[in-house]
C-alpha cells in the first residue's frame, strides 16, 4: 500500500498538482475539456470513452519506459479532468430531477 500511496504523490508532484485528497484547487470545465481534448456538447459517453483511451496512453503502469511527451496531459491531468466533467454532468442531472 504504501509503494501505490508514493507513486501517486509523485505524479502529482510531476504534474506540478498535488494529490486529489489533498488538493484544493480544481480544473474548471473548459480546462477539463481541453485536456480531455472534447468540445461542450460531448455526451456522458464520449467522456468516458475518451477518459479510457487517455487513461490507456498515460497510465504510469503503461508507459513505464516511455518518456512524457511535451504537451502531452498526464495521467493526474486526465483523472483530475475526467473527475470535474463527471461531477458537472451530476450535478445537471440533480438539476433536471428538481
Amino acid at each position: 500500500m504504501l509503494a501505490r500511496r508514493t507513486v501517486v504523490w509523485r505524479l502529482a508532484a510531476a504534474a506540478g498538482t498535488r494529490c486529489r485528497a489533498h488538493s484544493s484547487t480544481r480544473l474548471s470545465v473548459d480546462a477539463s475539456l481541453a485536456v480531455m481534448g472534447l468540445s461542450h456538447g460531448a455526451s456522458p459517453t464520449e467522456v468516458k470513452l475518451r477518459f479510457y483511451e487517455l487513461a490507456k496512453l498515460t497510465h504510469p503502469d503503461a508507459v513505464r519506459d516511455a518518456p512524457p511527451t511535451a504537451g502531452q496531459p498526464t495521467f493526474v491531468e486526465v483523472l483530475s479532468a475526467f473527475e470535474v466533467l463527471v461531477a458537472e454532468e451530476a450535478a445537471a442531472a440533480a438539476e433536471e430531477e428538481v
